[in-house]
């Protein structure tokens, strides 16, 4: 079975339309999002856009402001906190990468965390640590709400994360544990990949590898959920070899379509959620 991303995504789409027509409605403003870009990566610029045209498709708001590369850590978190006391802005995202010369902890430890759509405040990591899934980061969140979208059982299963990174590995680890799973992180340096793998019920891979993970790697019973997204002689593939183990697998996400189209919305979806509880 394919687990459709786009179809999930649309379905998602629907509710937040619904649901931010009423609090325009309601409280006379758009729930709103900002998002930071420092430098000139070209995906990360792509991406902002993308999710600013969602927002506006879905009655809502959102601004993009752009940082020249050399702008100093004093001036991006000045603006964070300027962001993070304004009553209109509801939500707050710091496109990564950004410069090597900034801070990362610095600068996402200044975000509101009641503003924070993408779970990456240490304090916000630290609630999910203890079970709050209040804000998330939006991409293991994508793979769960993948994953409970089919029905797929959590409770139980043996999960192998092959990703350590605070942005995916770590916060999907405690999403997993939270639902009762048996999770194993594993790493570049992890011995006999293959073997833990072919064990687990639940793949998630995230690292960044073209096709990676081999039809050897994989049992019938195996649940792959792809995380990764390389391009590929001018073609869009995952970290999963999807072609040669998509007919041997019980279930596998595609690339694209997978979990990327689900992320995105779940940034939305995390906006508008964090509008109506800052309004009350």
């Amino acid at each position: 079975m394919i687990l459709d991303g786009k179809a999930l995504a649309k379905k998602i789409e629907s509710k937040i339309n619904q649901d931010a027509q009423e609090f325009y409605k309601t409280y006379g403003m758009k729930a709103s999002l900002h998002t930071i870009l420092i430098g000139d990566d070209e995906a990360s610029k792509i991406y902002a856009r993308s999710k600013i045209k969602t927002l506006k498709n879905l009655n809502m708001d959102g601004e993009i402001h752009q940082l020249s590369a050399n702008t100093s850590q004093e001036d991006v978190i000045s603006l964070i906190k300027s962001l993070s006391s304004r009553k209109d802005v509801h939500g707050i995202m710091v496109e990564m990468p950004i410069p090597k010369s900034l801070d990362r902890n610095a600068i996402l430890s200044s975000i509101d965390p009641l503003k924070d759509v993408d779970g990456q405040n240490p304090l916000n990591l630290g609630y999910l640590m203890l079970g709050n899934e209040d804000h998330v980061p939006s991409t293991p969140r994508a793979v769960v709400r993948i994953l409970e979208e089919y029905n797929v059982q959590i409770s139980g299963k043996n999960v192998c994360i092959i990703n350590r990174t605070p942005v995916v590995g770590k916060p999907l680890t405690m999403l997993m544990l939270n639902r009762d799973a048996t999770v194993r992180i594993c790493h570049s340096k992890t011995k006999n990949l293959e073997n833990i793998t072919k064990e687990s019920d639940i793949i998630v891979i995230a690292i960044g590898k073209p096709l990676f993970l081999k039809e050897n790697m994989v049992s019938e019973k195996s649940i792959v959920v792809d995380v990764g997204i390389n391009s590929l002689n001018g073609k869009i593939v995952g970290d999963a070899d999807f072609e040669n183990i998509a007919n041997k697998v019980s279930m596998i996400t595609p690339v694209p379509g997978g979990v990327g189209s689900v992320t995105t919305i779940l940034i939305v979806e995390q906006t508008l959620k964090n509008a109506k509880a800052l309004i009350k």
